[in-house]
């Protein structure tokens, strides 16, 4: 027994004597990585001071705000934006009905749907404006809905889905591809080959002296629609043809100048409900470019091509790796430049001056001066500025910069670990939350020898830190890369009056940890990736990338249309859309998307068919006895709406979750119901009726994958 302990107790102690290098080649057997730093994203609103002209701001232009406790946060924009004058004024939609003026939700910050409630076909959206947008000029506007379903991580799911579609649907290499009638599609990627509802914008234009609305093409780029038709939060960029004419429409008196929006087909999945609507938007990332300032000594020998400042150039530079005495920036004390060598890598250059025999000049590149090689193994650097955004991270070195004109700049790739590596390959690890960078011993990993300066190109972020709550106020940064990104840069400072951020900054998040990593691949051993029960063909078809699905029910040998006889090998998935209507009911592009997703995730020899309920209407009949001084009329409604609840497909059953499917109506249940209903003192009499049918005393019975629906119920309180 003594033994027997001993061995277990060393077998514990070996166990937990597992390094991390150990742990983390196990979560990579499985495709964990520990996730490096992320950095926040948001949207910018900017406004115009009176009287100003339209401004153009292009990508990566850098703003900064700051958190709580005063800490310099940076943020740069991902998109192009024009910021024109004026402000959005009112918001209307128009249905069969007339218009309805929803100004007051948005300006609420309430949330209220784009076409109402319940969207349908012909459903306009009117946004007034106080001043005209100038022909050819972009209107940048930033639709925010409710939902997970509707956020960036979505857009990030089809966009995954739609490559993996790419990679299932490639013919092999030596397949004999006959010829294709399609066009090409330019990008494979694009969210909108995704969409199953269209929508057209137009603008009130001056044509002739009276308004006339007229469609913006997106052929011929007046518009931009990243939502994909409202299925999405992001950008819809505007541009008319002509001047704008100024009218007073719907409920608003105020003469405005409009834009509107028209439902023109398919069917959404649920009603996109807005959260937020911005004019003048862009959305930013909180992770900026570093940069670095470098003093060119006196009479420092300088041969080559003069760089062009916002540019990329081969520089061939020696360089002194402490700073001089008393300054911040280092010496170079040799350069050569060179603009058109397409071999070698360039150094971004914002700003140059050259060196005379008595004066020394300057050179800001777009990235920093890592430190110098030694040739011993294990090399570590620390970049001077971290956590590091880890995709934006390019390392590469200058080596033999002793002969200048014969030196070269060797690129560096990224790696988990050095045990694949070779002596000859140019790999090395990182830290991004302490920006340590490591290089091999020479046998697994290259090292980089006494003559190399290793330069790094990267984003730098605050990560978790730059979080940042809604409505700060943000700036226009004064940083080298903006000095050569904006131009007439005060002018445009002075010009723009404010700068928010018009939605909370979140998504920042720190590097996670070892600990985390595995508590996510335990979460994942629960994640179905194939279909083989009937619970993973409703959890698959529940979280399909683009589709809205509110719920399903997976039927395993049976096919709708046979549903007396035993299908042997098919699913039947019941789906149904998150609409708030009486009978959500499934369009064909959504059973077609459900249908897609399940089908390359099927087992082998069975067949899956998608397709919505079967609804089977219910009356109860009733009569019920009131207590006294209780108003039957109400009593009366109450009842009829206790009972609609009760059978709805989303919010009824017993349990509240929506009528199971398949699931027979019992006259118990619905007595309970109705003797629920404050004010009902005992019913007298209950007769339930199906759907063409007589009624009748008992229970209702219903096929596997139907629902039922409320009908008029026809209810004498006494």
């Amino acid at each position: 027994m003594e033994l027997l302990a001993w061995v277990a107790e060393m077998d514990i102690y070996q166990l937990n004597r597992i390094s991390d290098l150990h742990k983390r080649k196990f979560l990579a057997l499985v495709g964990i990585t520990p996730k490096p730093p992320q950095a926040a994203r948001t949207v910018l609103s900017f406004i115009l001071k009176a009287g100003s002209s339209p401004l153009e701001l292009q990508p990566e232009t850098q703003f900064a705000g700051a958190d709580p406790f005063g800490e310099h946060t940076p943020f740069r924009i991902l998109d192009s934006i024009t910021v024109v004058p004026g402000r959005l004024h009112s918001i209307q939609a128009k249905d069969a009905t007339g218009f309805h003026d929803v100004t007051d939700h948005w300006r609420r910050e309430e949330h209220f749907g784009v076409f109402g409630a319940i969207p349908e076909v012909g459903m306009e959206l009117y946004l007034g404006f106080t001043e005209p947008v100038p022909s050819g000029v972009p209107l940048s506007l930033y639709f925010q809905f409710v939902g997970d379903q509707w956020s960036e991580n979505e857009r990030q799911r089809i966009i995954d889905e739609l490559k993996e579609r790419q990679q299932v649907c490639r013919p092999p290499d030596n397949a004999c591809a006959k010829p294709s009638s399609e066009p090409a599609v330019e990008d494979p990627f694009d969210v909108k080959l995704h969409c199953r509802t269209r929508t057209s914008w137009e603008y009130l234009a001056d044509a002739t002296g009276e308004g006339k609305w007229l469609t913006l093409e997106p052929k011929r780029e007046d518009v931009s629609d990243d939502t994909c038709a409202f299925g999405l939060s992001g950008r819809v960029v505007l541009k008319t043809r002509g001047p704008m004419r100024k009218k007073a429409v719907g409920e608003i008196p105020d003469q405005l100048f409009y834009f509107r929006c028209r439902f023109e087909a398919g069917a959404y999945d649920a009603p996109p409900i807005i959260r937020s609507l911005i004019m003048n938007a862009a959305t930013a990332e909180q992770a900026v470019s570093v940069e670095e300032k470098f003093i060119i000594g006196a009479g420092a020998p300088t041969s080559g091509d003069e760089p062009v400042v916002g540019e990329s150039s081969v520089l061939r530079m020696a360089a002194n790796l402490l700073p001089d005495p008393g300054r911040k920036e280092r010496k170079i004390t040799s350069l050569i430049i060179e603009n058109d060598d397409p071999d070698q890598l360039g150094l971004g250059v914002l700003a140059y001056k050259k060196a005379t025999t008595t004066n020394p000049g300057d050179l800001i590149i777009e990235g920093c001066l890592v430190g110098g090689g030694t040739g011993a193994p294990h090399q570590k650097m620390t970049l001077p500025a971290f956590p590091v955004q880890q995709s934006s991270l390019r390392l590469f070195s200058l080596e033999n910069n002793q002969n200048l004109p014969a030196s070269r700049w060797h690129s560096w790739q990224r790696r988990e670990d050095f045990v694949s590596s070779k002596r000859t390959d140019f790999h090395f690890l990182l830290d991004p939350t302490n920006g340590e960078i490591t290089f091999g011993d020479g046998e697994t990993g290259r090292v980089p020898p006494s003559s190399a300066l290793v330069f790094a190109s990267y984003n730098t972020t605050r990560a978790d830190a730059g979080n940042l709550a809604i409505r700060s106020a943000m700036e226009l940064r004064d940083s080298a890369h903006n000095r050569v990104a904006v131009q007439n840069f005060n002018s445009v400072k002075a010009h723009l009056e404010k700068i928010t951020n018009a939605i909370d900054a979140s998504g920042g998040l720190a590097a996670e940890t070892l600990e985390s990593a595995a508590a996510r691949a335990i979460e994942l051993m629960d994640d179905s990736k194939r279909a083989v029960t009937l619970k993973d063909y409703e959890t698959l078809a529940l979280t399909t990338p683009g589709a809205k699905v509110a719920r399903a029910s997976a039927k395993a040998n049976l096919h709708a249309s046979f549903p007396c006889l035993k299908a042997t090998g098919v699913i039947t998935v019941v789906i149904l859309p998150n609409m708030p209507v009486k009978r959500p009911t499934p369009s064909r592009g959504l059973l077609r998307t459900v249908a897609s997703y399940l089908d390359r995730r099927r087992v082998l020899g069975t067949r899956v068919e998608v397709v919505g309920p079967t609804y089977l209407d219910v009356t109860v009949r009733a009569k019920v006895q009131s207590v006294k001084n209780v108003s039957k009329t109400n009593l009366r409604l109450r009842i009829v709406q206790a009972l609609d609840g009760f059978f709805h497909p989303l919010t009824g059953g017993p349990e509240q979750t929506g009528w199971p499917f398949g699931r027979d109506v019992y006259r118990s249940e619905v007595l309970q119901v109705i003797d629920e209903v404050i004010g009902v003192d005992h019913v007298i009499a209950l007769e339930l009726s199906a759907e063409g049918c007589e009624p009748q005393c008992g229970n209702i019975c219903l096929a596997p994958g139907w629902l039922v629906s409320a009908g008029e119920h026809v209810i004498e309180v006494l």
